[in-house]
């Protein structure tokens, strides 16, 4: 498999392997830990994960305000992209947790499951998602008299420049550019395509410090 394909085969993902996980009194959607291990088994057998930092022969993790943190590196088809795993550090089996928690993450970053982290309306950058593709938000929606007429993009045109503009200034509001957020989401940042909103999208949200 290319790892261009990924993002077409695996970024919505079997409606039977999503969970429902209770959040501040509300659900989120997800894919669990044994489910991504099978996508991430069937796209590369020799897929491997390390932490980003070792303490006293263990991943090291950072414990503040009641969470615990984990970074970690991902490869897949040898390429190496950066995840997160973060819980409740009071969590009763927090290792197995943390590494749950990244590998849904740093997959995402590969385009897998990429759905459920793209329903939130990206109002940083003032659209509206046509459709909603999972439940990652609990954000109220935009009012349907505000809501712009949806035009069809085609995926195979450049990305247009006032949405780079938009891009860029919402990446210079949180010290990034747009060359970082594109490198870590593995896209070339002066050939950009409509498809590639929806990476750019969870890309910057996790670079934010947002969560699925």
């Amino acid at each position: 498999m290319e790892l261009s394909e990924i993002l077409s085969k695996y970024a919505v993902p079997d409606p039977k392997i999503v969970g429902k996980l209770p959040k501040g009194g509300t659900s989120l959607d997800f894919v669990g830990h044994a489910d991504i291990t099978r996508i991430l088994l069937e796209i590369d057998p020799t897929w491997r994960w390390v932490p980003i930092a070792w303490d006293n022969g263990r991943p090291a993790v950072h414990v503040e305000n009641g969470m615990a943190t984990m970074w970690g590196e991902l490869t897949i088809l040898g390429h190496a992209r950066l995840g997160v795993g973060s819980v409740p550090a009071d969590k009763k089996e927090l290792d197995k947790e943390l590494v749950g928690d990244f590998l849904r993450n740093a997959a995402m970053r590969f385009g897998i499951s990429l759905s459920l982290w793209t329903k939130q309306e990206w109002e940083d950058l003032g659209e509206v998602p046509k459709k909603s593709l999972g439940s990652a938000s609990n954000k109220q929606a935009v009012p349907k008299k505000e809501q712009p007429v949806a035009v069809e993009e085609n995926p195979d045109e450049l990305i247009g420049a006032d949405f780079l503009k938009t891009f860029d200034d919402a990446c210079e509001k949180i010290g990034l550019t747009r060359l970082q957020v594109c490198a870590s989401a593995g896209l070339w940042h002066e050939e950009l395509f409509n498809r590639d909103k929806p990476l750019l999208r969870a890309t910057y949200k996790v670079m934010r410090g947002d969560k699925p």
